[in-house]
């Protein structure tokens, strides 16, 4: 049986992608993007090996990150290895190339970042290779009218590429050799194949074999939402802090960290619509990095968890519950403070204060409470 080698290419930075998390590393339903990318080949006649190019010092948490999410494939699994990257596509598609051209009869260059492709997609450009193509590449046809600045064009000559990129071993390695030397760059494999002088051969692509490049290509399916709550007691010598601000006030929150009960019942509300436990998990008040650490932390800390974990901050509410002092002057400024510290626009964070009409703790002055909703969407794909 001729040998199929994947060449991964995952080491991009994720610029247009941004937040703080590399696109590759982001879930879809509890599974990194990169995980899903390379699952599509395990279990593929043919393909015995497949190399995953991450960035340059993410060898290490690459390979547990698929050790951890594919380890359940068993015996269906492929050789698979990690190998750091280079600056650009180009140079990183050479480096592995390089690496795999001369155990290998073909080569199929795929987007770490394109989770959703079919094993149709997949077989469709191996059954070209093993027919005879020294290259082949699933296309499809765009749905919109495409123009240039002077004209629009004919559509129904134009097709928009995906990956994988099949090829047999010699010729890729070949163009992408010449590539270098000539300093060309082009666009993808298939255009280096095309300035080497080889006849590229188009198969069917799927529109669901999406990219992902910029937040707006992540499928938000799904709504959840969660609820917090937080209440510390009032006493003298401490700094006032709610909803990342303070508040001019004789008295403060206890706590282990500045107690800011709006910024953790909001933070609560977030982790269990994410069903991520609380943020004594997260956070514990036996932990010196918690010591004094500010609401503004303790959120910023909590979006960035919900982040990587695939969700997207929709809105927050918290209702905070206080006899004295009176909030109304500062919850604008609250406002502002909670969703800088989310990452996410003022308008989306609605922050209320009632009493208890002395009624309670709260109603007699003793502590402060805060009840809090949050709503998530969920990145699922299918």
């Amino acid at each position: 049986m001729q040998k199929f080698s994947v060449l991964i290419a995952a080491a991009g930075s994720s610029v247009r992608m941004g937040g703080s998390v590399p696109k590759q590393y982001m879930q879809i339903d509890g599974c990194p993007v990169l995980a899903r990318s390379v699952r599509a080949f395990c279990g593929i006649p043919g393909v015995s090996q497949i190399l995953v190019m991450c960035p340059a010092g993410d060898e290490e948490y690459c390979e547990g990150l698929l050790a951890k999410h594919l380890g359940a494939e068993g015996g269906a699994l492929p050789k698979i290895s990690v190998c750091a990257g280079g600056a650009v596509r180009q140079e990183t598609v050479l480096k592995g190339v390089r690496q795999l051209a001369a155990d290998s009869d073909f080569i199929l260059v795929y987007d770490g970042a394109r989770p959703f492709v079919s094993r149709e997609v997949i077989g469709g450009v191996m059954e070209a290779l093993l027919s005879g193509s020294d290259a082949a590449v699933p296309c499809v046809k765009p749905k919109n009218t495409i123009r240039t600045a002077e004209k629009t064009l004919d559509r129904s000559m134009l097709y928009e590429v995906q990956t994988p990129q099949g090829f047999k071993a010699p010729v890729l390695l070949a163009a992408e050799e010449k590539a270098l030397q000539d300093g060309f760059s082009g666009t993808d494999e298939a255009s280096l194949a095309e300035h080497f002088g080889c006849a590229v051969t188009i198969t069917e692509g799927d529109y669901a074999n999406v990219k992902i490049t910029t937040p707006e290509d992540l499928p938000m399916n799904t709504i959840r939402c969660g609820n917090g709550y937080d209440v510390h007691r009032l006493v003298s010598g401490r700094k006032l802090m709610l909803g990342c601000v303070q508040i001019p006030y004789e008295k403060g929150l206890l706590g282990h960290s500045d107690a800011d009960v709006c910024a953790h019942a909001i933070a609560d509300a977030l982790l269990g619509a994410a069903a991520l436990r609380d943020i004594g998990v997260h956070f514990p008040d036996t932990s010196d990095d918690t010591e004094g650490m500010p609401g503004s932390e303790l959120l910023a800390k909590t979006a960035r968890i919900v982040e990587n974990a695939g969700f997207t901050i929709i809105n927050t509410d918290a209702t905070i519950v206080a006899q004295k002092p009176k909030l109304a002057p500062y919850i604008e400024e609250m406002r502002a403070a909670t969703a800088k510290a989310l990452g996410i626009e003022t308008g989306a964070v609605s922050i209320k204060a009632t009493t208890e009409e002395g009624l309670g703790i709260t109603g007699s002055g003793e502590a402060i409470s805060t009840f809090a909703t949050a709503t998530l969407a969920c990145r699922s794909g299918r």
